[in-house]
């Protein structure tokens, strides 16, 4: 009669469960959505979530509001949203450097993504370029490889800092040969100036950013980072058609606080796979900052997260990359 008793309160529970469940979609969201983006407002890190305020806002009844909390490469705003309450209110938008790179890189870090995050969506892929002062003497990227090799650290290449995926990229090529002396900057801009004005020589940037200075001829196209020819300039080959087949690229996602209900977590995911169909929304939100709409399920996503938390870590052992704290 006891087991009896416990089978029925089981199943009644979780028929409660499926009924709590439809119940807490529907009642979701009361109130406003805060979205904390630990970068500085104005790009690729912050730029596609402004465009939430205008297209899901109005699905939702509710304003989606972008709180920038950047510093510490991304750490602050992380260590933020990682403890906020899992309700659905709060949601956080990075990329890959602050999920993929970070917990590998540093030898202590106050958030730990697998426990602390999960992945709604991954929203587009930033399209990056290698890029160079036009007085640079290579052209292409077999160019820029047999230079290196010839000629060992006699090419500099800026990035926006230690572990970014710039860097990681040209430590990628280090273990292939491929010697170019690494300058770090405090940011893209920074980065990006120095190659401007003849002082660095290479540096590698989102598409966005660089794709102005090519056409006005402040810079030199050399080749797109990642395995697929260029989207925003028909021409430009990419590292995987040189025979460098690595993907170290940057992309942006959204996440939640770990413990966030599954239906929150699967309706926002299922909405913005359908934003990312909106050509007004890509053209606006992702396509001006050289991003290409990715998507995918949930499950698809946390997959994509586990291969490439592997990919860094071997990276890194292999190349002994640390970020002091």
């Amino acid at each position: 009669m006891k087991n009896l008793m416990r089978i029925s309160s089981a199943c009644l529970f979780l028929a409660g469960m499926l009924v709590v469940a439809p119940s807490l979609a529907q009642q979701w969201p009361a109130k406003s959505i805060r979205i904390i983006s630990p970068h500085p407002p104005g790009g690729p890190g912050d730029i596609p979530f402004r465009g939430f305020q205008e297209f899901l806002s109005q699905k939702y009844g509710q304003p989606f509001v972008i709180e920038n909390r950047p510093g510490a490469n991304a750490v602050i705003g992380a260590e933020l949203c990682a403890k906020a309450a899992p309700d659905g209110y709060t949601l956080c938008g990075t990329n890959n450097g602050t999920v993929s790179i970070n917990p590998i890189a540093y030898p202590k870090l106050p958030y730990d993504p697998p426990k602390d995050f999960i992945g709604i969506a991954r929203i587009g892929d930033i399209e990056s370029l290698i890029v160079a002062h036009p007085s640079v003497p290579v052209n292409t990227f077999e160019e820029l490889v047999a230079y290196a090799k010839g000629k060992p650290n006699a090419l500099t290449w800026s990035t926006i800092g230690v572990g970014s995926g710039a860097h990681m990229t040209l430590e990628w090529l280090r273990t292939r040969g491929v010697e170019v002396l690494h300058v770090p900057f405090k940011g893209g801009e920074a980065a990006m100036n120095a190659v401007i004005g003849g002082q660095v020589d290479l540096s590698m940037n989102a598409a966005g950013r660089t794709v102005p200075m090519i056409k006005s001829g402040k810079l030199k196209a050399i080749s797109v980072s990642g395995i697929r020819a260029s989207q925003f300039l028909p021409g430009v080959r990419s590292m995987g058609e040189s025979g460098y087949t690595v993907d170290t690229g940057v992309w942006i996602g959204l996440f939640a606080p770990a413990g966030t209900p599954k239906v929150i977590v699967e309706r926002l995911n299922a909405d913005i796979n359908g934003l990312l169909k909106n050509k007004d929304y890509v053209a606006r939100y992702l396509t001006t900052q050289g991003m290409v709409p990715t998507g995918g399920t949930v499950e698809e996503f946390g997959q994509q997260l586990r291969e490439e938390r592997a990919f860094y870590e071997k990276l890194v052992k292999d190349t002994g990359v640390t970020l002091p704290q």
